[in-house]
């Protein structure tokens, strides 16, 4: 049987979980491909401590040994971060050898330049972990819907927000007793920014929106929003009009150009998305021929995301017995995509207004609103005690972004309306 030798950069979390799999699985794995994977070389600079877990004579604690050992075929970077890692990867790469990765943010930053240099030098660069967890979406958009134009992808794709919303709507939590109970599950950070903020999502679909539509998508270009605002009373009212508010990744063709966005948003308490619970992601695409369908599955976590790069390197390993080595994509990372123009974006719009009890009030909302040519679907305003602000719940029908946006600003510079007033998209189903 032909042996295939790979090189594991990183023993942290992921890595650990790859090598308990592959240690566990590997004849299974190898009865399935046809062919062993050997582990030839493990790099992780605290070898002591890994001793505990691997042979001492598969550790090195500089990964340019793994690099420039000669018959390792594949090296898989699992240190995180952007500058150790892009070095790792960059040098595989330049050596000729295939690269699997789970590092989301490396490849948002600096992943055109990365899949550009695979290409020359006709290497693959996988990264499956990087975008879904447990979930194959990459492989998914890259194989089993390749004979479909994809229309429209919506996702929820960071556990961690996921599993916050949760809590806020079945236990009318406020937004910071959800985030600690999501730290103290082990779900959130001790700096959650990425991951409530809406940066790690954005990563992702940036990812994902560049497989579907055949161009680089930069992360940095797209609109991207949080949930750190969002409130119990937002949910519950949100509930009490037939929506769950989700942190959504979207990428949408429009007019042919795809419009990639993140934002917390309210979709119809119907759609399968708003059924999602926890830290698990969810991927809805919706394409030509292929019709709707929903990828569900575990997004974080060192199993399901060692999961996904077992499956690249499946994917790799079938590659090399067929010796394919023409590293393609099925997009091109030297072609920036034109999104869509956010002003021209349209949307139903959830506005929260927060305001003083007093006589005019609701005259100025409406009268903006008005004069913005946009339409009151329905209003709900709640007192919890009249000596304070009340919370005015407005449904609006379609406006553009650009209405939306100078109609916020300007109810919002009225007397008696807090700065602190927003709206949420809707999403149609």
């Amino acid at each position: 049987m032909e042996r295939v030798k790979v090189g594991l950069v990183g023993l942290g979390t992921v890595g650990r979980g790859f090598y308990e799999l592959m240690s566990r699985n590997g004849s299974h794995f190898a009865s399935k491909m046809g062919t062993s994977v050997e582990i030839a070389r493990i790099a992780e600079i605290d070898t002591a401590a890994a001793q505990a877990l691997v042979p001492r004579e598969l550790l090195v604690d500089d990964y340019r040994s793994i690099v420039e050992q000669q018959d390792i075929k594949v090296v898989i970077e699992l240190v995180g971060g952007t500058d150790v890692a892009y070095e790792i990867i960059q040098s595989a790469i330049e050596a000729g050898k295939h690269v699997i990765t789970a590092n989301k943010a490396l490849l948002a930053l600096r992943g055109a330049e990365l899949f550009k240099l695979a290409r020359e030098k006709q290497v693959y660069l996988k990264f499956e972990a990087a975008v879904g967890g447990g979930i194959p979406i990459i492989k998914i958009v890259r194989e089993s819907l390749v004979g479909n134009r994809i229309d429209k992808i919506l996702g929820i794709l960071n556990g961690t927000s996921n599993y916050i919303l949760t809590r806020m709507s079945e236990q009318q939590l406020p937004f910071a007793e959800a985030l600690q109970q999501a730290q103290d599950a082990g779900f959130a950070e001790a700096d959650p920014t990425l991951d409530v903020g809406g940066g790690d999502a954005s990563h992702k679909i940036s990812l994902l929106a560049a497989f579907a539509f055949g161009g680089w998508v930069d992360y940095r270009n797209i609109l991207c929003e949080g949930i750190t605002t969002v409130t119990p009373g937002e949910i519950e009212f949100a509930a009490s009009a037939g929506f769950a508010i989700k942190l959504i990744a979207s990428a949408i063709l429009i007019d042919g150009k795809p419009s990639v966005t993140v934002f917390p948003a309210l979709i119809p308490a119907r759609h399968p998305l708003a059924l999602v619970r926890d830290e698990v992601n969810a991927v809805f695409v919706e394409c030509d021929y292929l019709g709707p369908a929903l990828f569900l599955g575990r997004g974080a976590g060192a199993n399901a995301t060692a999961s996904s790069v077992a499956s690249d390197l499946g994917d790799l390993v079938q590659s090399l017995v067929l010796h394919d080595r023409r590293g393609g994509y099925p997009f091109d990372p030297s072609r920036a995509l034109e999104l869509y123009p956010e002003k021209e974006m349209e949307y139903r719009y959830f506005f929260h207004f927060i305001t003083a009890n007093r006589p005019g009030i609701w005259a100025a909302v409406t009268g903006c609103l008005a004069d913005n040519g946009i339409n009151i679907e329905s209003v709900h305003q709640k007192w919890e005690d009249p000596s304070e602000p009340s919370d005015l719940y407005v449904l609006v029908d379609e406006a553009r972004e650009e209405q939306a946006r100078k109609a916020l600003r300007e109810v919002s510079a009225e007397s008696g309306i807090s700065e602190q007033s927003r709206f949420y998209r809707i999403l149609p189903l």
